[in-house]
């Protein structure tokens, strides 16, 4: 039983006098639902950690944006190396340490900045995706063997950003397609294999169990089907048929695993959103065609309406997940 879950069945049996308020804080305690000294010195100890970690690595790049004609070439690239090799020490020196974790993090950061110094140094002429594809490529080692779930968010973001600035390169994937829906369903195809996988693997790694980053991710895939959605319902041209029925896959699947397999609230609230959004396009759209005067009007009260469906079957759905 989950903290939440556990915190939840006591108030409910206080309200029905089966447990006494004197007793309530007695019982949260012994379910480990009140957060002991060690817990928030633990929560504070990595919030800090975070939040000091944070503020170096923007300091380091301020250093180099502030003094960047001072710095001589040699010295620029000699800087940049010097960092990647310490906090790959770092990590090594407190690999047994949670704290370890950020300095592979740091070190793949500085990678990054290290390719992009080097492009401009010497002038390859490159495109900008290729950084940000050979970063990946060249972190991914450390993602492997970090167990860092912040490390494999970084790397996910950069394959998006090298997908994007490839079609902006050449027009779509392979330089064969040129839809603009392409981009996004190329993104959408990525990002959903990688919330499946991810997924999959937090059921065997402790380490991958945190929902902030497979949130992230969902609500990335979120976006590229619900824009993939939009484009469908405003285009007056040919119309890619298989949209609609990829959406509703899509919302099908999302609904039977975090209603049934996961329970999390959170993914449904989002699917709900995106139902509302393109509900709320699909009518304004026939409605602007009719010409009619009160479409803001109906518009209002649809979103109104949809809303406050949503929320009590969200309120009714969580009540029912408390008493599990």
């Amino acid at each position: 039983m989950t903290p939440s879950r556990a915190k939840a069945l006591f108030q409910q049996w206080t309200a029905q006098q089966k447990l006494s308020p004197q007793q309530l804080n007695q019982a949260l305690k012994l379910a480990n639902v009140t957060p002991t000294p060690q817990h928030w010195f633990s929560f504070l100890d990595k919030l800090l950690l975070a939040n000091g970690g944070g503020l170096l690595l923007i300091g380091v790049m301020f250093f180099f944006a502030f003094n960047w004609q001072e710095i001589t070439r040699f010295h620029k690239f000699a800087l940049i190396e010097c960092l990647v090799i310490a906090s790959l020490a770092g990590y090594a020196y407190y690999f047994h340490k949670a704290s370890a974790k950020f300095f592979v993090l740091a070190a793949s950061v500085f990678v990054g900045v290290l390719l992009a110094f080097y492009g401009q140094t010497y002038q390859t002429g490159a495109d900008t995706w290729q950084l940000f594809f050979m970063w990946a490529l060249l972190i991914t080692p450390w993602a492997m063997l970090s167990q860092l779930a912040s490390l494999w968010l970084l790397w996910l973001l950069l394959v998006n950003l090298s997908l994007f600035l490839y079609y902006s390169v050449f027009g779509g994937i392979f330089g064969v397609l040129f839809s603009g829906d392409t981009l996004q369903m190329a993104l959408f195809a990525f990002n959903s294999m990688a919330l499946l996988v991810w997924e999959l693997a937090a059921i065997r790694h402790e380490w991958l169990k945190g929902r902030s980053e497979v949130r992230l991710l969902a609500m990335t895939t979120g976006f590229n089907m619900t824009w993939l959605m939009l484009s469908f319902i405003f285009s007056h041209g040919d119309k890619t048929a298989y949209v609609p029925i990829v959406y509703g896959l899509w919302l099908a699947i999302f609904y039977g695993v975090y209603r049934y397999k996961i329970n999390d609230l959170f993914m449904l609230a989002g699917a709900s959103f995106s139902v509302i959004i393109l509900s709320t396009a699909w009518l304004g759209e026939v409605l602007f065609k009719a010409k009619d005067g009160a479409v803001l009007f109906l518009l209002a009260l649809w979103v109104i309406f949809t809303s406050g469906i949503v929320i009590r079957w969200l309120k009714g759905l969580a009540q029912e997940l408390h008493h599990d």
